[in-house]
């Protein structure tokens, strides 16, 4: 993962608490919706590429298949955070999403 990508995690963590994950779900489905909802925030953010995109979910999907994850689990659990990262961000105030993606572009860089 880039440097990039971790930069994503506060906002990612904000929008993913929102999620609805039950207890009994495997971690590698929650961290899949997480990047979901870390995607939404990217997008709105502007800070990436389509292709930028593209590629830290690649990444992500192959860190979550070494943990077990196939292929189509994963996109349904990035695709459930993505549309639930997405309709958080569309009920967020101007005001709070400029502070959230301020916050994105200032946060600790790994």
């Amino acid at each position: 993962m880039t440097s990039r990508t971790f930069r994503l995690l506060p906002a990612g963590l904000l929008l993913a608490c929102g999620l609805a994950f039950a207890q009994n779900t495997p971690p590698s489905t929650q961290l899949a919706q997480m990047g979901g909802a870390m995607h939404a925030a990217a997008k709105v953010c502007g800070d990436y590429s389509e292709a930028q995109l593209k590629e830290m979910k690649e990444k992500q999907q192959q860190s979550m298949k070494e943990m077990g994850l196939n292929e189509a689990d994963f996109e349904a659990a990035f695709n459930a955070g993505l549309e639930r990262g997405s309709k958080d961000m569309a009920t967020i105030s101007e005001a709070q999403r400029q502070q959230m993606c301020e916050q994105l572009r200032s946060g600790p860089k790994f």
